[in-house]
């Protein structure tokens, strides 16, 4: 069978997974409506997903526990064969620690962190109102109803705490970070898109835009109607590859595409729940029942992921060299949760820059 094969009916399973999801919510929904007395989570169509659920999130528990250990990192540290920089204590600030509720997450930006975030709010008591103005970032509210700890005290609340992390496949984060801060500085000025280009972008066109430089093909952009094209001044994708490939990201990345290893420190941090953004919203009706929060907020799912293709559009601006390299550079989030990145060297350009 080959790999187009193979991917074809990969899709064709999760396109199952998802009907079969919606099937069971909408039972749960006739079943609450219709105010029947059996519980929603004793509905066998839901306790089967959870079960299923349950089973995922202990084979990446168990992965990323054997990958710390393969490597040396965190708790399992031993400097002298340690083959990545790691940092020697979680990053305390970055976490939203809700004792109340007992949860703590991290939030990685760019796989389904809004999600969370307006999760989080929610149980704040921050109203949707609120939450949809567009007054403030999201980010802002949640951090000003759960406000940072500091050492020790952010320590002993981890500890005790139920851990909670969301990713998503490393290249895909990437590229939607790019896609969403990078590529355009014209518009979603909400987001801070001209913030990032004179932050990042102007420098990342400065050094890796080549005298001879030509605009990427039609065909390896998304434009879409109604919306200003970028200036021009923007990185490519291409030169936005090139930066990430000759960056140390731990000490000069932005948090939207810092390692996941580096960022929430999962070598460090014994997280009791590993969502994916792939299986998101299986994994979140998951999350809310194991941290018992299910019957206080409903599953919410913000920001769609958009173009499914994109990847395969973006990423013919690389040569399969720069896929092998960027890949490298993400290599431990890639073993970390058992993401592959073989699609997407097929998606890349050949060595020679011909397809």
């Amino acid at each position: 069978m080959s790999r187009s094969q193979k991917r074809f009916i990969n899709q064709i399973i999760q396109i199952a997974i998802t009907c079969g999801l919606i099937l069971v919510l909408f039972k749960l929904s006739f079943m609450v409506t219709s105010n029947e007395k059996e519980s929603v989570y004793s509905s066998p169509e839901l306790r089967a997903l959870l079960d299923q659920a349950e089973e995922k999130n202990i084979e990446r528990l168990i992965n990323v526990n054997k990958v710390c250990r393969k490597y040396k990192l965190g708790i399992y540290k031993d400097s002298s064969k340690a083959l990545f920089k790691h940092p020697p204590a979680p990053q305390y600030s970055v976490f939203y620690i809700d004792r109340a509720h007992n949860i703590s997450y991290c939030p990685l930006y760019k796989a389904s962190s809004t999600t969370w975030l307006y999760n989080l709010c929610l149980l704040m008591n921050i109203s949707e109102n609120e939450l949809n103005s567009g007054k403030e970032q999201l980010s802002t509210i949640a951090r000003r109803v759960i406000p940072e700890l500091e050492y020790p005290e952010a320590d002993e609340a981890l500890r005790k705490t139920k851990k909670l992390l969301v990713v998503r496949h490393p290249f895909e984060r990437l590229l939607s970070a790019y896609r969403d801060k990078l590529e355009n500085s014209v518009i979603g000025h909400e987001h801070g898109t001209l913030h990032f280009y004179q932050k990042y972008g102007a420098e990342i066109v400065r050094k890796y835009r080549g005298k001879h430089f030509v605009k990427p093909e039609a065909d390896q952009v998304i434009r879409k109607e109604g919306i200003p094209p970028p200036a021009g001044i923007e990185p490519t994708f291409r030169e936005f590859v090139e930066y990430l490939i000759n960056t140390d990201l731990g000490s000069y990345g932005d948090d939207h595409w810092m390692p996941y290893y580096l960022y929430c420190t999962p070598c460090l941090v014994r997280y009791d729940i590993i969502a994916k953004v792939e299986t998101l919203s299986r994994d979140q009706i998951y999350a809310l029942h194991r941290l018992g929060l299910d019957k206080k907020i409903k599953p919410i799912w913000r920001h769609g992921s958009g173009f499914s293709n994109a990847s395969s559009i973006y990423f013919k601006q690389l040569s399969r060299d720069m896929v092998e390299k960027l890949y490298e550079k993400f290599r431990l989030d890639f073993e970390l949760f058992d993401y592959s990145a073989e699609d997407y060297y097929e998606y890349a350009a050949a060595p020679n820059g011909n397809r």
